[in-house]
Parts: C-alpha cells; structure tokens; sequence
C-alpha cells in the first residue's frame, strides 16, 4: 500500500495509543481505537516519530493476547512488512505469545537495508550511528536500529486497559475471536444485516454468518425479520451480562 506520512496526523496517534493505555502527553481518543488498525498504521507513522514505535512495540509485548491475528492478517499488507515484523519479532522474544508466529509468517524482511527512523539529523550523524550500532533483532529484518528498550514504566496496568476498551474486555473473557467482533459490535448497534455486520467487523460474510448462526442457536442473539429483509439483535440477558464484565 502507498502511503504518505501527514505530520497533523501525529497528535491524533499519540491519542489513539494513549487510549490502549500508553501514558505518553495527551489526551485519550475519544472515539472507538481499532487494535489492528492502529498497529498497521504505526508501522509507517512510528518511522518518523520514535516513541510511537516504542508504545507500540511494547503495546505488543505486555497485551499480545488481545491481539486478533485472524484480523490482523485480513489487512496486512497495508502495514510496512519489515517493520511490523521487527515488532512482533522482537516483542515475541521478550516474553510475548508465540501465537503471533503467524504473523511472523507473513512479513518478509527488506532486500536493501535501510534505518528504521526516518529523522536523523541533516548531517548524517544519526543514521551512521544506527547502522554502525543497529541491533541484530531489526538487521535480520532490513533494518538499522539502536534501539530495543520498552516503556516499562508508561503503560497502564491491564485492569485500566480493559476498563477504557470495552472491546479489549470481550477479548480478554472469550478470546480475540470473530465471536468478540460480533457481540462488541451488536452490543452498540442493534438490528444489522448480517452482510453489513461482516463489512464493519473485517471478515468474510461466510465466516459471519456460520458463527452467527451458532450464537443463534445457542440463544445469544436473535434474527428478526422485516418483510424480506432479516436483521440481527441480541437478546436482553446477553446485553445485560455484557454490561457486568467486571473491569
């Protein structure tokens, strides 16, 4: 994917990871913070901004298990492949899960090496430190960098995290799994099509719907029909038990 770095968009990153539990300067983000997304998008944004790299690294080291890889993998290729891989590499071999093996598995590394931060200095002073330092974590990767520390002091614990991302919450009791989409998604928005639920959530309609139809007939959500046209709600006992997760 082409992209663009856009500098006005750096202070709403810094909001967005600030959201995830990251206590960097600013305010959280207001509205909904895709995961996945955010880590796509970092990839390219943290190369000229240091400390998102560095949330996001360590947003993967200590809440790799709220990762949904199965989506993650849905839009991979908009990510900056060697960096993502860089990433999750390095935060697997510091205790992370190796579960995100998988998306080791679809990210090669560069053919020509270049520096990771694209803000040395005009002199050249900073990308000739990189590449006479750089670390051989990054240098597997097509990579010259220094550095491989995370914010173990800058993060909220987890309890925090979950309590200001509700769809965290879901991930963590069942899994981050397409049943997790779905309820996040019906717990705000009632009465969908199951083919515009399957838009919004990131995967394919035939994954949707089989597990849609298991939640049915499991009585977790009921289809209601309008004329021709079927919709999805979920029903009052499920809401209320997802309005007392107790985060």
């Amino acid at each position: 994917m082409a992209w663009t770095y856009n500098p006005d968009l750096m202070n709403e990153y810094y909001d967005k990871w600030i959201k995830l539990g990251w206590a960097g300067v600013g305010k959280p983000y207001k509205g909904f913070v895709d995961p996945e997304r955010l880590l796509v998008e970092t990839t390219h944004l943290g190369r000229y901004e240091g400390r998102l790299f560095k949330a996001m690294l360590t947003w993967i080291r200590d809440f790799h298990d709220l990762i949904n890889v199965q989506r993650l993998l849905r839009f991979i290729e908009d990510a900056d492949l060697p960096v993502l891989g860089a990433a999750f590499d390095i935060a697997m071999q510091n205790r992370a899960g190796h579960r995100l093996q998988t998306v080791l598995n679809h990210c090669k590394p560069y053919g020509t090496l270049q520096v990771l931060f694209k803000t040395g200095d005009k002199f050249g002073v900073f990308d000739e430190n990189q590449k006479e330092f750089g670390k051989k974590e990054y240098l597997k990767w097509g990579l010259y960098c220094t550095m491989v520390e995370f914010y173990d002091d800058a993060m909220l614990d987890r309890n925090a995290l979950l309590k200001n991302n509700p769809l965290l919450a879901l991930r963590a009791l069942i899994g981050p799994n397409i049943r997790s989409e779905i309820l996040f998604e019906l717990e705000y928005k009632t009465r969908i099509h199951i083919r515009a639920l399957a838009q919004r959530i990131g995967y394919a309609y035939s994954a949707v719907y089989n597990e849609v139809m298991n939640m049915v007939s499991n009585g977790f959500l009921t289809i209601e029909s309008y004329g021709r046209v079927k919709v999805l709600t979920m029903n009052a006992k499920m809401i209320n038990f997802l309005a007392k997760i107790p985060v």
